[in-house]
């Protein structure tokens, strides 16, 4: 691995703010739902250093969906719809409202009828829609959208125990405790249904779409091949007695149907000789998933041991051999947990470091990066959860983050609209007010493992959070909700650029 030489931004910025200061705006401020025209984002460069008198500060903006939330994610379609995952509903109303403080959405996650939430007016009105016709345990959930097409992809771990209707065979009918995998081509309106039979509930596995590589299977009524990861979840209850394994399928006609490709990684035998004796690394809730390159080929991390290596798939998920560096060596990267690729074939890694939120790019697959880009806030003094976005060469992060002294988590995002530039611009703010976290107290609950973020064709940054809220708690998240002392709201943040 080498490291271009480029100027490091680690410094933590000389002045810590608590409350995202000012900047000046040339322009009216945009307007649009639960948008706070009166408080906008930070200017910054890397390391937290505030950027003075820069114009065209995006405003951040905060709505709630009406429904309960958990673990989320968040993806905008081709047209701009925006959808929010889970969105939870209250048992005995038919799954048709979210009633705070009633038993189920936290108390009894599995009583939860789930689906997902979808708005296509920026937020200001949310439909709650059931893929499938069915309800899902809104829990390890996932969703995704292949950007070419708008087609979404949603997988849910388990089906709900109430009883099912429309394209979902009936509840008794189900084949228990597999993945259940769903496609919608028309922002959620029409689903299709299918199951891996074979498969073990799988954890918060990701799918992707890419390309057919050269000389790979054609796909038929669709111009994109669908990919799906997942981890056999029988090793996490029977291990060590039985070896687990994250296994890969490939679709080649959108979605409809699956067939297994290759074994990924292997517990406690790594499948990468590379690794030697140590196992490979993944577990419920790390980022080494495939990454689709315009080429159609496959990238992935694979971490074992001390080491990042970087590996590629051109065969569509069939082998994933680790690429080799000038000297014919095995190619190690730096630390990343989440990696991403953009249209021209450009790398991102993305790794938090302590309080540090890294970004680093590589124009030449993987063999050089850039130095080292700090992209939290300025003021932030710890990071929870968090995700992140790449569409071209902008870069998102969304994140719950304490500042100061603060107990409390506040919902931060962060952009760079070039993050190739020499010096790149990041705009920060929380989409919560400030002095009303979305988590109030810390630590977050284990059951809540992620959040979500995504940017918009039109370049507008998206975060999806979850607010948990103690009895008596005053913030707007969590108002009437103090008869369930853990009842939680989805919340959807954006910033909007003038």
């Amino acid at each position: 691995m080498r490291i271009r030489r480029a100027p490091l931004y680690l410094a933590a910025a000389a002045v810590v703010v608590w409350l995202l200061p000012q900047v000046a705006v040339a322009r009216p401020a945009p307007t649009g739902p639960g948008c706070a025209n009166t408080r906008h984002a930070v200017a910054h460069y890397a390391g937290g250093a505030v950027a003075s008198r820069v114009k065209g500060a995006p405003v951040p903006c905060e709505v709630q969906t009406g429904y309960g939330g958990a673990e989320t994610r968040i993806v905008v379609t081709a047209d701009g719809t925006a959808v929010y995952e889970p969105a939870t509903t209250t048992p005995g109303v038919a799954g048709t409202g979210f009633v705070p403080g009633a038993p189920g959405p936290r108390l009894s996650t599995s009583l939860s009828p789930g689906g997902l939430a979808v708005t296509s007016d920026q937020g200001a009105h949310w439909n709650f829609v059931k893929p499938g016709g069915a309800t899902w345990v809104p829990q390890d959930d996932q969703l995704y959208v292949d950007r070419s097409t708008g087609r979404i992809f949603y997988y849910a771990l388990s089906a709900n125990p109430v009883p099912q209707s429309g394209d979902v065979p009936p509840q008794d009918q189900l084949p228990a405790g597999h993945a259940h995998l769903m496609v919608s081509a028309d922002d959620g309106k029409t689903w299709s249904y299918s199951a891996l039979t074979p498969f073990i509930e799988s954890e918060n596995p990701r799918f992707a779409a890419a390309v057919p590589p050269a000389g790979g299977a054609q796909p038929v009524g669709y111009p994109n091949v669908s990919y799906w990861c997942g981890n056999d979840m029988l090793f996490y209850w029977a291990a060590p007695v039985i070896p687990g394994y994250r296994a890969c399928y490939r679709s080649l006609d959108g979605g409809l149907s699956w067939a297994q490709s290759s074994i990924l990684f292997s517990q406690p035998v790594p499948t990468h000789a590379e690794c030697g004796t140590d196992p490979e690394v993944f577990n419920a809730g790390d980022g080494n998933y495939p990454e689709p390159a315009p080429d159609g080929s496959l990238y992935v991390t694979v971490v074992c041991g001390s080491h990042t290596f970087l590996a590629k798939s051109t065969d569509e998920a069939s082998t994933w051999p680790i690429l080799r560096d000038g000297q014919g060596n095995p190619l190690t990267i730096p630390a990343t947990d989440e990696l991403r690729v953009d249209e021209q074939g450009n790398l991102y890694s993305f790794h938090l470091d302590g309080v540090h939120l890294l970004l680093r790019s590589s124009h030449d697959g993987g063999i050089d990066w850039s130095a080292p880009l700090d992209m939290t806030a300025p003021g932030v003094t710890s990071i929870s959860q968090w995700f992140v976005a790449q569409r071209g060469s902008e870069v998102a992060a969304s994140y719950l983050a304490t500042t100061g002294t603060s107990t409390g988590l506040d919902g931060y995002l962060t952009v760079t609209r070039d993050a190739l530039a020499a010096t790149p611009l990041f705009w920060s703010a929380t989409v919560n007010n400030p002095g009303q976290p979305l988590y109030q107290g810390t630590p977050a609950e284990a059951r809540d493992d992620f959040i979500g973020g995504d940017i918009g064709p039109d370049g507008t940054p998206w975060a999806s959070f979850f607010t948990s809220c103690p009895a008596g708690s005053t913030a707007p998240g969590c108002q009437g909700q103090e008869g369930n002392p853990q009842a939680s709201g989805a919340v959807a943040g954006r910033l909007l650029f003038p």
